[in-house]
């Protein structure tokens, strides 16, 4: 399980609130995974994934715009490769019906989404929001 930390706020709440229902949703398919039953949950987590990515990328570009983040393609570009990653899950189970494959990637993928870019590369924004208090 992923123990939220404050350190993966990065200072606007709306998305430190999005961070922490991402951590939750991941927690909850660890928990099904764990218990043999991540087969079951494999589909409400994607579902919510892709409403997620929608909702959450969408905010967290128009801050960057705001803000005029100078690395803002860049984590642009890192959204759209994760949307990709997701829909290629879908289309996955979708041919093959949920697998222990695609349970094991889609658990990895949002671990190292959770680990990598949100304890990481979002944390580049706060630190920008912090140091440019103007924008």
């Amino acid at each position: 399980m992923i123990a939220w930390r404050e350190t993966y706020n990065i200072g606007v709440q709306e998305v430190d609130r999005q961070h922490q229902e991402l951590v939750e949703k991941l927690n909850e398919f660890l928990d099904a995974c764990i218990n043999q039953k991540g087969k079951e949950k494999i589909m409400e987590t994607l579902s919510f994934l892709k409403a997620y990515t929608v909702e959450h990328f969408k905010d967290e570009e128009a801050i960057m715009q705001k803000i005029q983040y100078p690395a803002y393609a860049e984590h642009k570009k890192e959204h759209d490769d994760f949307i990709a990653t997701v829909v290629e899950l879908e289309n996955g189970i979708m041919t093959q019906g949920p697998t222990i494959l695609t349970t094991l990637k889609l658990n990895r993928t949002l671990t190292d989404w959770l680990l990598t870019h949100i304890s990481k590369n979002d944390q580049k924004i706060a630190e920008y929001i912090r140091t440019n208090p103007v924008n």
